[in-house]
């Protein structure tokens, strides 16, 4: 079986999952193991399925799992607006917030996780910046300066060292061929350079955007796609339905029960003979 070792970008995974919380999963309590029980989900998906967008694949072996990202932040500022009636900005403490508390969680489960490699890079928090939509109406006049209220704003932060770090190991997996395939779950291009040397030393190279669109040009460095469903895992873990039903989550349905339906033809015209 050919070696797989599954690279995954923690900012971007848990961009896309703090998304789905918040828009599908609000009344459902997720924990740090539902989100190790998500992790798995993704490896299976890239080693253990033979059906569908996999099919005739052979079944691969897991290497190793690279987590990357940084700690959560968890410092306390002053927000950019008093309240009404008031004189001095409130603080924020981003310590208290819940997913902050899940992301701390959720490092200190993968510490302890078979086959798991946490690779931590720095925080570097800068200041609170004024979000897209906000500048685009002070821009055409549609907002005005003193209409500002706290909702206009978020407050940067970067992660420093985490994709020197991602670098380098695709570096040393390619050319110390310890692996056969590596699958990353990312969804820029800041790993194409890592990645086109990937390829010249012979590794099968996949990328995984999380359903996320990505560019032509993109995809022209690596060798597939293979796209996994947050929602969807999300939502078997949790044993429940996402929140409004999304198109997704019928899409799914409707892919369920069709197979459904083609097993029980199957087994019906077994049972003929």
């Amino acid at each position: 079986m050919k070696k797989t070792a599954i690279l995954i970008d923690g900012g971007f995974f848990f961009a896309k999952v703090g998304f789905f919380i918040r828009k599908y999963f609000k009344t459902q309590e997720i924990t740090a193991d539902h989100l190790i029980d998500l992790m798995w989900k993704i490896v299976k998906f890239h080693t253990e399925i033979e059906r569908g967008q996999h099919s005739g694949r052979e079944p691969q072996e897991l290497y190793r799992i690279y987590y990357y990202d940084s700690p959560p932040l968890d410092k306390q500022v002053k927000l950019p607006h008093p309240e009404k009636g008031q004189n001095t900005p409130k603080d924020k403490n981003f310590k208290a917030e819940p997913m902050n508390k899940l992301r701390a969680e959720f490092h200190a489960k993968l510490k302890g996780t078979r086959k798991t490699a946490l690779r931590m890079g720095k925080l570097q928090s800068t200041d609170w910046k004024l979000n897209d939509h906000t500048l685009k109406e002070l821009r055409t006049g549609k907002k005005k300066w003193e209409d500002l209220t706290n909702a206009d704003w978020y407050y940067e932060v970067n992660q420093k060292g985490v994709d020197v770090k991602l670098g380098m190991d695709i570096t040393i997996l390619s050319y110390e061929k310890l692996v056969d395939v590596i699958v990353l779950i990312a969804g820029d291009s800041d790993f194409v350079p890592a990645a086109k040397q990937a390829r010249i030393k012979g590794v099968d190279f996949i990328l995984n955007p999380l359903k996320q669109e990505i560019s032509e040009e993109l995809s022209e460095h690596i060798d597939g796609i293979q796209s996994f469903s947050i929602g969807v895992g999300l939502a078997e873990i949790l044993k429940c339905t996402p929140d409004n039903e999304p198109s997704w989550w019928l899409e799914y349905q409707a892919k369920i029960e069709a197979k459904r339906d083609s097993k029980r033809k199957r087994k019906a015209k077994s049972q003929k003979r």
